[in-house]
């Protein structure tokens, strides 16, 4: 039984007090679109507990003594034996009352009531590094709650939500956007104004443009987090809008233009569900290429189709 008589030898030494560190405490919080990119530094009010200054974590009033815990006469354990099949069963525990202290304090401290710690709000200033998303979190040593009897605080853990905006896209590094153009500026090219995460700027579209085209501006994404020197790109994807209906100017003048590219498909002035066009309409038709080919070297038809469309 030589495993029992340690026990009972170790039962008779007061066990010692063990300094224990305190929770760690979790907050949510939100950033902004551009925040998460560029980072920020952010100021919020946190509840947590502290050391009370009053008795210094230790729960007492000042200037009283502790006293003997009654429960465990001073040991810091107790014994509860059993009685099994196979004999008594003798089992050690850290006393409830003292927590294995062995002693109890006397007076409590009127500040904390003898928890040793009190609940403070707090204001926290945070840094936000660029290039953080949701579900990054931040680490903020010692803001959390204070270890009981004077012992370390824990750690405070910001977990981070980024909202989204509609016009810009993110996936990773990479920042992706939709650019809708007319056919005509598709055709010809154009210069538009785009929003970016840096403001508005000018995007070049360059003539000949197809639907679904990519443009690319270059490390105008996010910075990697923790690498900033490295930043993605912003891309954009082309949509060439056409016009359901279209005036009798401008339908014109795309006649005009069509014949220039020698077409010879015969072309409907109506909608694909109506009844094809009448053989006056082709007449029409080939009259206005007729009046293109007289003075085609006079004026320009795409000048005057994009002048008229605006």
């Amino acid at each position: 039984m030589g495993g029992f008589s340690g026990m009972d030898s170790g039962f008779g030494t007061r066990r010692r007090s063990t300094v224990t560190k305190g929770e760690d405490i979790r907050y949510d919080f939100t950033l902004e679109f551009s925040e998460a990119i560029f980072g920020a530094e952010k100021e919020f009010e946190l509840s947590h507990l502290e050391t009370c200054e009053v008795c210094a974590g230790t729960g007492g009033k000042v200037g009283s003594k502790m006293r003997i815990c009654s429960t465990c006469g001073g040991r810091g354990q107790v014994m509860r034996t059993e009685q099994t099949p196979f004999g008594l069963f003798s089992q050690v525990s850290v006393c409830p009352n003292c927590s294995g202290d062995g002693e109890v304090i006397s007076e409590y401290c009127r500040k904390c009531s003898g928890e040793g710690r009190v609940r403070v709000k707090k204001s926290i200033k945070v840094k936000v590094p660029p290039g953080v998303s949701t579900g990054s979190i931040l680490r903020v040593a010692g803001e959390g709650d204070a270890g009981p009897k004077g012992g370390p605080p824990g750690d405070l853990y910001v977990y981070l939500d980024v909202e989204e905006i509609e016009e810009i896209q993110r996936d990773g590094i990479n920042l992706s956007s939709k650019v809708s153009i007319s056919y005509l500026d598709a055709i010809l090219g154009v210069a538009v104004k785009v929003n970016t995460v840096e403001g508005v700027t000018t995007l070049q579209i360059p003539p000949g443009t197809q639907p679904g085209d990519i443009l690319v501006l270059a490390k105008k994404g996010v910075p990697k987090l923790n690498k900033p020197s490295i930043r993605g790109d912003h891309i954009f994807t082309i949509k060439v809008t056409i016009p359901n209906r279209i005036s009798s100017k401008e339908r014109e003048l795309l006649e005009e233009l069509a014949s220039l590219s020698n077409t010879t498909a015969t072309r409907s002035r109506t909608r694909p569900k109506v009844q094809p066009a009448t053989t006056s309409t082709e007449t029409e038709v080939g009259a206005v290429g007729e009046k293109t080919e007289e003075g085609g070297d006079q004026d320009d038809p795409w000048k005057k189709l994009k002048d008229f469309a605006g």
